[in-house]
């Protein structure tokens, strides 16, 4: 069976550090110009070199500050997914709220792009108690930030009531979960942020890390053959320096598995096509 890759980048240019940390100041918002200015140009030509369709989550106040670059990236086949306006974490939002952050989302993406997700990703990797519900509503057909399996697709359920004196799970909806995981992630193992009294180190050991996603795609190819495999990367960690040649060893990898490479929603299209009772 062939093995499925999805390469999905979350292009939080400045948006993360402005939305989600809080900083504003002229060092941050210049990782940010990089992000888009150097680092996914960058990645873009590796894509196209290697022939690989990948999907990008991008926040909508990151669209509106760089449309060209998003247009390329558009332009070069590569599916768009929604990621938040500012890189608003739901948690703290309420339900008003956060309609109105997936609606000026959706309305950037359309505005400047043309686009309409189909799939969403949630700043952080958090949900609020409404958030399925809301993305269900807006009529998304998948969600990629939760981790109850990790190459597996499932459905997507709301109305979970969680609390210390017992746990009910409740309904699930036509909304597929694309699971992700914070070890397949390259934020918070190469990105350096000083947020005083918080430090956010990097790791210096770029090359032990990369032997582990090696051996998760590894795993995945071999014990979980009909999973996909979905890696999560940002273009200012992932596309700095010696970093680029990292995301070119996974590509690489990946081919000597023979995996097909998609994008998340053709992932989902060709998950919810399997037959009825296969894996």
């Amino acid at each position: 069976m062939q093995p499925t890759v999805c390469l999905t980048f979350d292009f939080d240019a400045i948006s993360v550090w402005l939305g989600t940390l809080g900083l504003a100041t002229p060092t941050y918002v210049s990782r940010g110009e990089f992000a888009a200015n150097v680092a996914t140009p960058r990645i873009l030509d590796l894509l196209e070199r290697e022939g690989v369709t990948s999907t990008w989550y991008i926040p909508g106040l990151d669209v509106d500050t760089y449309p060209d670059v998003c247009k390329r990236i558009r332009d070069a086949g590569h599916e768009i997914g929604h990621h938040g306006y500012a890189h608003e974490g739901p948690t703290s939002l309420d339900e008003t709220a956060e309609r109105r952050v997936l609606e000026r989302g959706l309305d950037a993406l359309d505005r400047v792009l043309g686009v309409r997700p189909a799939g969403y990703r949630s700043p952080a990797f958090d949900l609020s108690a409404n958030s399925t519900r809301l993305l269900a509503e807006y009529g998304f057909r998948y969600d990629s930030s939760m981790m109850a399996r990790d190459f597996e697709m499932y459905r997507c359920r709301t109305g979970d009531v969680i609390t210390t004196d017992g746990i009910t799970f409740g309904p699930e909806l036509d909304l597929v979960e694309v699971p992700v995981s914070w070890t397949l992630d390259d934020f918070p193992f190469l990105e350096f942020a000083l947020m005083p009294p918080m430090v956010m180190p990097a790791s210096t050991d770029v090359e032990g890390l990369t032997r582990r996603w090696l051996s998760d795609l590894d795993f995945m190819a071999e014990e979980v053959p009909h999973g996909v495999f979905t890696h999560t990367f940002h273009p200012q960690s992932i596309g700095r320096g010696s970093r680029i040649k990292v995301l070119e060893r996974m590509i690489h990898r990946a081919k000597e598995h023979g995996a097909r490479f998609s994008t998340v929603t053709d992932a989902v299209d060709a998950w919810q096509s399997r037959p009825a009772g296969s894996a």
